[in-house]
């Protein structure tokens, strides 16, 4: 009888080890294949939000500028999202309450955040993938059309003031954004040798 190099103990630790290594994988891949998966993140992706907020309302009723909530968009790569101080310059003085007097919702939940002096953890709906640079102030600045219109925050994000839940319209993925970049340039802001609207090589997306 050969003798045991391994005791029960240490083998016992090994299919432990090998138990929960296991486990880790399977729940990474659960996960990750719920992040990614194509549905999650395809047109109509509407994620659950911390707090009601209408784009239609605010956009569309009352006609505010998207640049007042997402200041960054036009000198900046990100367009950003509105602090709790922002919301506050307009609902410190505008608290609406429901039928029985009590306050909304929203505002009554704002008003925690505003308290607790704590960002609103809002959920990205126009999320790119991390390996995708993208510009805001580089498509808010530029001066070529689409179709013929000057490129608006609509053309990506869809028509948000009539959105009583902020979704993603377009798909965002390389193919649509493609179809834009591909298309030719208008005669009056055409550039000598220019043949697309905007540059395809993939250096411009993939840094």
């Amino acid at each position: 009888m050969s003798p045991t190099i391994f005791t029960r103990a240490f083998d016992q630790r090994v299919r432990t080890l090998l138990g929960v290594l296991g486990f880790s994988v399977v729940l990474g891949g659960a996960f990750g294949t719920h992040v990614l998966w194509q549905a999650n993140m395809e047109e109509g992706y509407r994620p659950a939000q911390p707090l009601p907020f209408k784009h239609s309302v605010m956009a569309g009723t009352h006609q505010i500028d998207c640049l007042y909530c997402h200041t960054e968009a036009y000198n900046g790569p990100h367009a950003g999202i509105p602090t709790v101080s922002t919301c506050m310059k307009c609902h410190k003085e505008i608290q609406t309450k429901d039928s029985e007097g009590h306050l909304k919702k929203g505002i009554a939940q704002l008003n925690e955040y505003w308290k607790k002096k704590e960002p609103i953890p809002w959920v990205k709906v126009h999320d790119l993938a991390d390996f995708v640079y993208f510009d805001h102030s580089r498509h808010m600045n530029t001066k070529k059309k689409v179709d013929g219109e000057s490129l608006t925050c609509a053309h990506c994000h869809g028509e948000v003031e009539k959105m009583d839940v902020m979704y993603r319209e377009h798909s965002l993925k390389m193919g649509w954004c493609l179809e834009c970049h591909m298309k030719a340039p208008d005669e009056e802001h055409k550039r000598p040798g220019e043949t697309t609207l905007a540059p395809i090589h993939c250096s411009t997306c993939h840094r």
